[in-house]
């Protein structure tokens, strides 16, 4: 499925580096100094953020882009406005559609503040959809919307500030032609912005990938290695090397992720039916912790645990972790769980090899919540140690029985491979 089939579907649509980062460093400076300047102003929907419309450096932006975004969206664009937004801190973007000349629109990152994860925005396609699909788009990323139909909206924003621009088009041969910059007379274009965006739009890309290390570590072994062993489950954990658990202050560490981060009610399903919101089958929340600068020892040190895994056990062909991982939490008054069921499946759990699950929270806060795994036809419980890691194959049938008291926080991961499993 090309890029404008995707949109025509599912009516949105993730582009990758549209924008460099240091054009995106540039404007976030621009949108700072017009603060300084007293040039930003606040408005209803976003009072708590300061916001600009129609900029013409921006605007500049908008023209330059609508070839491009035409052309890969296989709709004629013309450009309408722009409009910026520095948000600030305790900023709600309630749920909303948008306004005619918004009937193509994009949003993208310009900037934010490093010390505060990515404010994602949620798209669904009805009033009464509680979970939606949640976007953090990273810095020069675009996300094109169809704004008259798709519902869009940010919970409430935990971090500093950050800088966002929305591009905003009209189908050229479609019903809101007649808002083509907005019913301006032109775009307020200021042709010093022809310098921006050099560079092609191009197609969505993957999330960074950790490579694994695959070298075999002669101590430490985690169980025997014998080729005649159908792998099944197994953990490292406090009796193994610290290298290769976490610690209960390391687990700390990574809980304290949440405050910056923005949780979605999780989903089931594969292929067709992935994204599937039901809490009968699964009631957890999850956050998504990306691969940054202040997170990469985590990936560093689940990297270094599943290359020696699977050189010592598993011996799978694998490529790394190709998205980031999940913070799931699970919460008594929820009855939190998730049913019977494996990790992989069609469309992009099909690679999926080696599932990874590891406790953050001490046993002692919580009751049930057992991960249980059929294990070769025997029902096992997984070792729940807190910082423990435990591995299993993702085709392996397992679940979280539901959580009768307290909470339960958990990282999963999945590790994937280049050819299906081998």
């Amino acid at each position: 499925m090309n890029t404008a089939e995707y949109f025509k579907k599912n009516k949105y649509i993730y582009l990758s580096n549209v924008v460099s980062r240091e054009d995106c460093g540039q404007l976030t400076d621009y949108m700072f100094s017009l603060h300084e300047q007293g040039k930003l102003v606040k408005d209803e929907q976003c009072p708590v953020s300061d916001s600009v419309y129609g900029d013409p450096i921006l605007d500049g932006l908008l023209e330059k882009l609508c070839e491009p975004l035409s052309a890969q969206l296989g709709i004629e664009l013309a450009p309408a406005y722009t409009y910026a937004r520095i948000y600030r801190p305790g900023e709600i973007l309630v749920k909303h559609k948008d306004r005619p000349s918004c009937e193509i629109s994009g949003t993208m990152t310009l900037g934010f503040d490093p010390g505060s994860g990515i404010w994602p925005i949620y798209m669904g396609k009805s009033d009464d959809d509680v979970v939606g699909s949640q976007l953090e788009i990273n810095v020069g990323d675009l996300v094109m919307y169809h704004g008259n139909e798709l519902y869009h909206w940010r919970p409430e924003y935990k971090g500093k500030w950050q800088v966002q621009v929305f591009l905003h088009y009209v189908d050229k041969n479609g019903q809101h032609a007649e808002w083509a910059y907005d019913k301006r007379p032109e775009l307020g274009v200021d042709k010093s912005a022809a310098r921006l965006v050099e560079k092609p739009v191009q197609q969505p890309a993957s999330a960074p990938v950790t490579e694994l290390n695959s070298q075999v570590i002669t101590d430490g072994v985690m169980i025997r290695t014998c080729d005649d062993v159908f792998p099944g489950a197994a953990t490292y954990h406090s009796g193994f090397k610290p290298e290769h658990t976490f610690s209960p202050e390391e687990c700390q560490r990574i809980l304290d992720l949440n405050n910056k981060l923005y949780p979605v009610k999780s989903t089931v399903g594969s292929g067709e039916s992935e994204g599937t919101y039901d809490p009968k089958i699964r009631a957890v929340d999850t956050y998504n912790i990306e691969y940054r600068e202040d997170t990469k020892w985590i990936f560093d040190k689940i990297a270094a645990a599943v290359g020696n895994a699977n050189a010592e056990y598993y011996k799978f062909d694998l490529l790394g972790i190709t998205h980031a991982l999940q913070l799931l939490h699970y919460k008594s008054e929820e009855n939190g769980h998730y049913d019977w069921h494996i990790d992989c499946g069609d469309g992009k759990s099909a690679t999926r090899k080696l599932s990874l699950s590891i406790p953050l929270t001490d046993r002692s806060a919580y009751e049930g919540g057992k991960l249980e795994i059929n294990n070769n036809g025997n029902i096992v419980q997984a070792v729940d140690e807190q910082g423990s890691i435990s591995f299993f194959p993702s085709y392996l049938v397992h679940r979280v029985s539901p959580v009768t008291k307290g909470e339960r926080w958990v990282i999963v991961v999945w590790v994937h491979g280049p050819n299906r499993f081998r």
